[in-house]
């Protein structure tokens, strides 16, 4: 195992030697990434939105009252903060209530988005970093051969090879990022959905003529 994590450290090395100066922007740009998206899965899991049971045993007592007056929702979960918040201010006419569970409502799917816009920019920054890279690694390679004249076909072969490897890291962050700040959208808009016909339900049942 030792000898194993010697080796893929030595070529972790090894390419970081080759890639250049801009392997550094590259590598925050994946740690980044990993970070964002082991923080961005965990926390838009549902339930920490819409805990099954709690969302249940709030609309059978809804159901059974009649009457959110009584009711005392979870502050762990965001459908319970955003009914509590829209309680706090009863009693209160159905527009302020409405206002107030909608408040609350965007201050959570603000939340749920924190870390995409990081996601977004490493999906148009890392391909960029990496082609720059690759631009700054041709020159040096066009400069040394201009000094080199023996052997100019093995040694130009080689140095473009070793330039071209920031342009395939980049794209390996890139892509990555791209369709984990896509499906994580995806997920933010289908838990506003979601949001959205909860706060539906409960308010229809506090003000059932509107």
């Amino acid at each position: 195992m030792t000898e194993i994590l010697s080796s893929l450290l030595h070529a972790v090395v090894e390419i970081y030697n080759k890639g250049g100066v801009m392997m550094i922007p590259l590598g925050c740009c994946s740690v980044i990434m990993v970070i964002v998206i082991i923080e961005r899965a965990w926390i838009l899991r549902s339930s920490n939105f819409f805990p099954f049971q709690e969302i249940e045993n709030l609309r059978r007592q809804a159901e059974a009252s009649k009457d959110l007056h009584s009711l005392e929702p979870a502050l762990n979960h965001a459908m319970g903060r955003i009914l509590s918040y829209g309680l706090h201010v009863l009693p209160a006419s159905s527009e302020r209530f409405k206002e107030a569970i909608q408040d609350q409502a965007r201050r959570e799917l603000h939340y749920a988005e924190r870390g995409l816009v990081m996601l977004e920019i490493i999906v148009g920054v890392a391909p960029l970093l990496g082609l720059l890279g690759t631009a700054l690694g041709m020159i040096s390679v066009f400069a040394n051969i201009a000094i080199e004249a023996p052997g100019r076909a093995e040694a130009l072969s080689q140095g473009i090879a070793e330039a071209l490897i920031t342009t395939v890291l980049g794209l390996a962050i890139g892509i990555p990022a791209l369709v984990a700040y896509t499906l994580f959208s995806r997920r933010v808009e289908s838990l506003g959905l979601r949001i959205e016909q909860e706060m539906l339900f409960f308010y229809h049942k506090l003000y059932p003529h509107e």
